[in-house]
């Protein structure tokens, strides 16, 4: 018998997904078309996929390490090192998600990267914006 999915909604979109227990919320992202920036390949190193989990499950070694203890006691996990057991609200800072920082190297004399805009023309953000833009119109 196979197992019943569960519902994880990611916010600030409203978007759910239904997974099997186990997912880890790194792929229950993928799934609501929010990839997540993740350079350390989801081993829990770099803490850049970090989401707002409600309820929040326990932290484990890799967020005790990286994350402060208010951002813990907030329900900051970090999405590549928790698995989905059952229903869930995650909301997903801009910050976390794939594209948001950019690097301008065509006529860049710094080479520095530099924060993108929500209006920022550069593709990989171009397809993550737009998705913000609908729901902050509202």
């Amino acid at each position: 018998m196979r197992d019943p999915e569960v519902s994880v909604t990611f916010q600030p979109l409203g978007r759910t997904v239904h997974v099997l227990p186990g997912t880890r919320l790194s792929e229950a992202a993928a799934v609501a078309g929010l990839p997540l920036e993740m350079p350390c390949g989801g081993e829990g190193t770099c803490g850049k996929c970090r989401v707002i989990v409600r309820p929040a499950p326990e932290p484990g070694p890799a967020e005790l390490r990286l994350l402060s203890p208010a951002e813990l006691a907030q329900g900051t996990r970090l999405a590549c090192q928790n698995a989905v057991q059952e229903g869930l609200q995650v909301e997903v800072p801009r910050s976390s998600l794939a594209g948001y920082e950019c690097r301008i190297l065509a006529g860049s004399t710094t080479g520095r990267s530099a924060r993108c805009s929500p209006s920022c023309p550069n593709p990989i953000a171009a397809t993550t914006w737009p998705i913000w833009h609908a729901s902050s119109a509202r």
